[in-house]
């Protein structure tokens, strides 16, 4: 299911990946920091992943664009491009919280194989951004979240790692996927704040919902790292 070493994971033929926020080289650009364009990178990975899985189908679980609510020049420019490269027979983009107006920028090249939805069921899950309500009973499975753990070493530094959150609404399985772009920024999951709570909480009424008692944790490399409390 998940792809060892890869923010990606793979249900039947197709390859599901989250976050992928193009785009969001302009706004770092505003902060200062000038980046190439993450078009061609991203589909290199994305095609590498095809192969290595030999999925037929792609599934975008959110969050394609970056700007909100509005379509920026280079969202304008680059997310036509990047679906008209995607070497897959179908492709479904469910929309995430950033996609407002994400169906003018499919082209008509490739408006019979790109299709746009709330939500999609693949065998026993449904699939859904996670920042709307979804009535189900089916397993779930989110991005949103962009999912970090925290590590600190003997002599206090500290790094994050991207990870996979699995937990729990009551009977039902919740799977959280790590962001697929690297630059979108990140949750600690495990990094405590001074709150009744004691953690910052997970983003969207699936997440919020989660059992955090029954969270866990797990690298890229499928480390267990335990339950997300103990962390």
């Amino acid at each position: 299911m998940f792809v060892t070493n890869e923010r990606a994971m793979v249900l039947g033929n197709k390859l599901v990946i989250a976050d992928i926020h193009l785009g969001i080289t302009l706004e770092i650009y505003k902060s200062g920091v000038s980046l190439p364009s993450q078009v061609r990178p991203m589909l290199d990975r994305i095609h590498k992943l095809k192969n290595l899985t030999k999925s037929k189908e792609l599934v975008l679980l959110g969050d394609v664009k970056h700007n909100i609510p509005n379509i920026t020049f280079q969202e304008l420019r680059e997310i036509p491009l990047f679906l008209s490269l995607l070497d897959f027979d179908k492709i479904t983009i469910v929309k995430g919280n950033h996609d407002g107006k994400i169906e003018s920028l499919i082209s008509e090249q490739v408006r019979e194989k790109v299709r746009v939805r709330k939500s999609m069921v693949i065998g026993d899950y449904i699939l859904t951004h996670g920042h709307r309500s979804v009535k189900t009973n089916k397993k779930i499975i989110i991005g949103h979240n962009h999912p970090n753990v925290k590590f600190v070493d003997a002599i206090g530094n500290t790094y994050a790692e991207p990870a996979w959150i699995k937990s729990m609404i009551g009977k039902q399985r919740v799977i959280i996927m790590p962001a697929f772009n690297e630059l979108s920024g990140s949750m600690i999951v495990n990094d405590a704040r001074s709150s009744s709570k004691g953690y910052k909480p997970f983003l969207g009424p699936v997440a919020k919902r989660m059992n955090r008692n029954r969270t866990k944790v797990f690298l890229l490399d499928s480390t267990d790292l335990g339950f997300l409390n103990d962390l």
